[in-house]
This record gives C-alpha cells, structure tokens and sequence, in this order.
C-alpha cells in the first residue's frame, strides 16, 4: 500500500530541485518574529531554513521550505546574498543549529562509559554527558563538535586557541 502511495507523490517532477537566487528571493521578518519569505512573487508569512549538510559545508545548500515543510528550493551559498538578507539567514540558521562554544575545558571524567564534561562557555560554566565519545566528536576544519546524550551541540571553533591546560585534557579521547 505504502509503495503504491509514493509512486503516486514520487516523480521525476517532485524530484528536482530548484536553486533560489536573491534576485528570486527575499526575506523578512514577520511581526511575531518569525522569517518570511518572497519567493518567486509568493508571499510566504513563515519559511523554515534547514541545511544539507550543517558540518561540512554551513553556509551551502540551505533549503528553503513552508510551514508544511514542503521545500520550496534551495540557496546554494548564503554569501551570494546581501548583508541585510543574509544576517536574517543567519539568525534563522542559528536558532536552529544552536551550538554553545566552548572557552575552557574544567574537567572530563569517566564512569560506566558516560564522559561527564565541566566545561566553560564564555563566563558561564555548563556541565554535559557524552555517551560513546568516540562516536560522538564531529570534526570540522579547526575545531569539532561534541555531541552530548540528548543531542546537544558543543562547539570547540579553534582547537589550536583553547588555553593549553584545556588541551590537554581533551587530547587523550581525540586520536
């Protein structure tokens, strides 16, 4: 039955995808806060941006989709548009992918498996369990992502630029 359905809604036409110029688009905030969007002469009062792939490639191939989720098309690079209208990507892209950056690492320590991490985030300390550490690291150019239990994401931007004592605290889980 399910195989019959997606014949059905599955085609070559679903199937293509649309890139979205900034001569095509423009965004906006709406009054209740949320991002707008004008695509192609359509108004649509809500859009939800999601990227493709978030750690390879942040800025590229972001979809554009309505409150359905059904996608509308996508921005091939963010940086083709204007400020103004990337700074609203930005802040959209950032809501969704909220990933606090790590500044100091306090301690790690180990039981049963599960890494308890004391870390700091700017002045704010924050603790965090990873489970399967190895698993769980996301490296990305400089830095990389630890990925705690319930799906957070932390973020260390430039490995190189932590202060050493933090350094060497992580080094022995990274290789």
């Amino acid at each position: 039955m399910n195989q019959e359905k997606n014949k059905q809604t599955i085609s070559p036409d679903t199937l293509k995808t649309e890139y979205i110029t900034p001569s095509e688009c423009k965004f906006f905030a709406t009054e209740k806060g949320f991002l707008g969007a004008e695509i192609k002469g359509e108004t649509y009062n809500r859009v939800i941006l999601a990227r493709a792939m978030p750690l390879t490639y942040p800025n590229e191939y972001i979809c554009i989709a309505d409150i359905e989720k059904k996608e509308l098309g996508i921005i091939e690079n963010i940086d083709i548009f204007s400020d103004e209208q990337k700074e609203l990507i930005n802040n959209e892209l950032n809501q969704r992918y909220f990933s606090p950056v790590i500044t100091e690492i306090i301690s790690i320590t180990e039981k049963f498996g599960h890494f308890y991490f004391d870390v700091k985030i700017g002045d704010r300390k924050k603790t965090f369990t990873i489970k399967n550490l190895s698993r769980n690291i996301r490296y990305h150019g400089e830095g990389f992502d630890l990925i705690d239990v319930d799906g957070n994401r932390y973020r260390i931007v430039d490995f190189e630029n932590i202060p050493a004592k933090s350094r060497r605290k992580i080094e022995p889980y990274l290789y």
